[in-house]
C-alpha cells in the first residue's frame, strides 16, 4: 500500500489563518476605543484611544460604516485629530473590513514620511493590526515603506502627482489627506480626486473620505466637497437661553492689554467669552465646555445621495485653549500671511483675498467736505444719520 504524497504548506496561508480573527460587526469608532493605542511618537498623550476626549470624531468615524453613506468629508483645523481620524479608519479597514485601500497625500515625500511617522507606529503597537501586517524589515513580508499588505486587502500610500498610481488598479476605499494641498492635476491626466474615485466604480460598497484644513475661498476643493454634502457644524448648547450655534471667532469677545517694547508688541489677554448669537450672554471657555454639543446638518438632504460632510475648528479642540487661539490672531496683526494661518489651521475659516485694504487711519485721510447746495447753504446730514459712504464701479 502506498503512503499518499504529503502537500508542500503554504506559509502565506497558512500565517493568514493563523492571525484571521473573525469581524465584531464594530463601529470605527467602537472600534478605535476597543482597539487603538495612541503612538509615543506622534501623541502628547500616548496610550489607549478614548472617544471622550474628542467626542466631536465619532459621527465623523461612524458615518465611514454607515451603509447609507458613501463619501465623508471632513473640514478641519489644525490639533482636532483630523489625521487620527484617518489612522482610526485604517486600523479598523486592516482588522474588520479588509479591502483595497488608497490613501493619497499630496506629495510622495509626504506619502512617505506620513507612512513612516503615523502608520509605522500605529501598527506597532496596536497588536491587532501587528499580527496582520508585516513590519517592513520582514524577510519576505511583501510589504514596503509605501505598499503594506495584509489578510483580505491592500494599503497603497501615494501621492497626488503621479497619475499611474491614481488610474491603475481598483480600489474600495479613497482616502484623501490635506486635499487642498493636492497637485492641480495628476501629470497631464487632470483632477486627482476624480481619477481615483473612478477606481471605486466596480464596488457597490466603496467608500470615500477626503479630509484637509481649508485653504482659499471660492478655490477650495474641499470646501465644494462640504458643500455638496451634509454640511454638519459641531454645535453647543447656549447655557443661558438654550440655543444650539457653531462657536465661531466672530462671536468670540477678547477683553486685552498691549504691551510695546520698543517696536515689538506682545498682548496680555484678561479674558475670552463667546457671545450667543440668540441671547448675546457671555460665556467662558469653561462654561462652554461643559456644554452638551452635537452635530447640526444645515443640508441633511444629501445623506439621501450617501454624502456627509463636517466642518469643525480649534474652539473645539482639547489641546488648544482659547486663549492661545486670541493671542495667536492679535500676534498676526495685520499680517496677511500670518493672518491667513491663523485663518485656515486655527479658526477653521476659509481665506479671503481682498487685495491690499486701508487701515482706518488711511481711511480717515479720505475724508472730504460733502459742500454745499446750489444756493450756497451747507448740506447738514439728517438726524440720525452720522456717515455718508459711497460706492463706484471703476469698471
Amino acid at each position: 500500500m502506498k503512503r499518499s504524497k504529503r502537500r508542500p504548506v503554504d506559509v502565506t496561508v497558512g500565517r493568514a489563518l493563523e492571525n484571521y480573527r473573525p469581524p465584531e460587526n464594530l463601529t470605527v469608532s467602537q472600534w478605535a476605543e476597543k482597539y487603538r493605542v495612541l503612538s509615543r511618537e506622534s501623541s502628547a498623550e500616548a496610550g489607549p484611544w478614548r472617544n471622550a476626549r474628542t467626542p466631536y470624531l465619532v459621527e465623523p468615524m461612524d458615518a465611514i460604516t454607515d451603509p447609507r453613506v458613501r463619501h465623508v468629508t471632513v473640514v478641519a483645523s489644525s490639533q482636532v485629530g483630523k489625521s487620527e481620524l484617518e489612522l482610526n479608519a485604517i486600523g479598523y479597514i486592516i482588522d474588520q473590513d479588509p479591502g483595497s485601500v488608497l490613501y493619497i497625500q499630496p506629495t510622495i515625500d509626504d506619502a512617505k514620511k506620513f507612512s513612516r511617522l503615523r502608520i509605522a507606529p500605529m501598527l506597532r503597537d496596536c497588536i491587532r493590526l501587528r499580527r496582520k501586517v508585516a513590519d517592513v524589515k520582514s524577510r519576505d513580508s511583501g510589504n514596503t515603506i509605501l505598499q503594506k499588505t495584509f489578510p483580505g486587502g491592500m494599503l497603497t500610500i501615494v501621492g497626488s502627482q503621479s497619475p499611474s498610481a491614481l488610474a491603475s488598479t481598483p480600489a474600495r476605499y479613497i482616502i484623501g489627506d490635506e486635499r487642498d494641498r493636492w497637485a492641480l492635476s495628476a501629470g497631464t491626466e487632470g483632477d486627482p480626486w476624480a481619477l481615483a474615485e473612478a477606481r471605486t466604480t466596480t464596488y457597490y460598497n466603496a467608500k470615500l473620505i477626503d479630509v484637509s484644513t481649508p485653504t482659499i475661498k471660492g478655490v477650495s476643493p474641499i470646501e465644494k466637497s462640504f458643500l455638496e454634502g451634509t454640511r454638519e457644524r459641531w454645535c453647543s448648547q447656549c447655557p443661558h437661553c438654550g440655543a444650539w450655534h457653531n462657536i465661531v471667532f466672530d462671536d468670540i469677545k477678547i477683553d486685552f492689554e498691549t504691551v510695546k517694547t520698543g517696536k515689538q508688541r506682545d498682548y496680555i489677554i484678561k479674558s475670552v467669552h463667546w457671545a450667543c448669537p440668540s441671547c448675546g450672554c457671555l460665556s467662558s471657555e469653561t462654561e462652554m465646555r461643559a456644554q452638551p454639543a452635537k452635530w447640526i446638518a444645515e443640508n441633511p438632504a444629501a445623506l439621501q445621495r450617501g454624502h456627509r460632510s463636517f466642518w469643525l475648528n480649534a474652539f473645539s479642540s482639547p489641546w488648544k485653549s482659547w486663549e492661545d487661539i486670541a493671542h495667536a490672531f492679535l500676534t498676526a496683526g495685520k499680517d496677511p500671511q500670518k493672518l491667513k494661518v491663523v485663518y485656515n489651521t486655527l479658526l477653521g475659516q476659509l481665506w479671503e483675498e481682498r487685495g491690499d485694504l486701508a487701515d482706518e487711519d488711511e481711511m480717515l485721510a479720505r475724508r472730504e467736505d460733502y459742500g454745499t447746495r446750489p444756493d450756497g447753504t451747507p448740506v447738514e446730514l439728517p438726524d440720525g444719520v452720522l456717515v455718508l459712504t459711497c460706492g463706484v464701479d471703476t469698471q
